[in-house]
């Protein structure tokens, strides 16, 4: 089989006669591997692995992530455990917010800014 993956995507701003229109074409992705890993993880201030179950952290592969939460005032931090063991934030998700990416087949972690969070994820091996 091929393109068993559809992936879309647009962004639309306008503010103080700035505007800015990005819809890319649909991405039709054909999938090799059969693995998938989803679910809603609990965060707290310390950063831990976000769980795989069966894809391995060196698979690459499509993901979407996003903070079930609802208030805005704090986020979800996602990133990558450095050698030493501390944690470099590489995008955060306020409450309700989204992102759709493509994994480079680095383990990711994850933290909440204050108190507990949710974080909800799909990763499907590519």
């Amino acid at each position: 089989m091929a393109n068993e993956l559809t992936v879309t995507a647009s962004i639309d701003y306008d503010k103080n006669n700035h505007q800015l229109n990005f819809t890319p074409e649909v991405q039709q992705i054909t999938v090799a591997g059969e693995k998938h890993a989803a679910g809603v993880q609990a965060l707290t201030t310390s950063h831990e692995a976000i769980v795989l179950n069966e894809v391995t952290a060196g698979i690459q592969g499509w993901a979407w992530f996003r903070n079930i939460g609802t208030d805005t005032s704090t986020h979800i931090k996602v990133g990558i455990n450095n050698a030493d063991s501390s944690f470099t934030e590489v995008f955060n998700l306020k409450g309700g917010e989204f992102a759709i990416m493509r994994l480079g087949g680095t383990a990711l972690y994850a933290e909440s800014s204050t108190g507990t969070l949710h974080l909800q994820y799909s990763i499907i091996e590519e």
